[in-house]
């Protein structure tokens, strides 16, 4: 009788975990899958970017994420991109007659700061390339 009992348990047991297994592996596969969709869901071509911002350390997609957060509570900001490979936060304004209604420096270095990160420049691209980096 304790020989049945200790089989009965074992499959109990048995069961239970691959139950447990296959509940864990779907959770998992749908926090991967919206990981995913998060880090990816960048355009498929490339923004008309107003200010590229240059932030050391923003290196993985998480890090851009956070950034993102506090630069999209801004009303002026249309979107933003990134370039991880570059260290490149690209900003894109909202555009109003013709003119595009820009955040200041201090104000983006402030955003970028409460997300935990540094600024080392900031390039403001009107329809046209400066050759260097303005000190913040």
């Amino acid at each position: 009788m304790n020989e049945d009992f200790d089989k009965f348990e074992q499959d109990v047991f048995r069961h239970f975990y691959s139950r447990l297994w296959k509940v864990v592996a779907v959770i998992c596969l749908l926090i991967g899958a919206g990981i995913v969709f998060i880090a990816n869901s960048a355009p498929d071509k490339p923004i008309k970017a107003d200010v590229e911002i240059k932030v050391p350390g923003l290196v993985c997609s998480s890090c851009a994420i956070g950034i993102k957060k506090y630069l999209k509570k801004e009303i002026n900001v249309k979107y933003v991109a990134f370039d991880i490979y570059k260290n490149l936060v690209l900003v894109d304004f909202v555009e109003r007659d013709d003119r595009v209604l820009y955040l200041k420096n201090d104000k983006l270095i402030t955003l970028i700061k409460k997300a935990g990160y540094e600024v080392t420049s900031i390039k403001r691209l009107h329809n046209q390339k400066p050759n260097r980096y303005n000190k913040p």
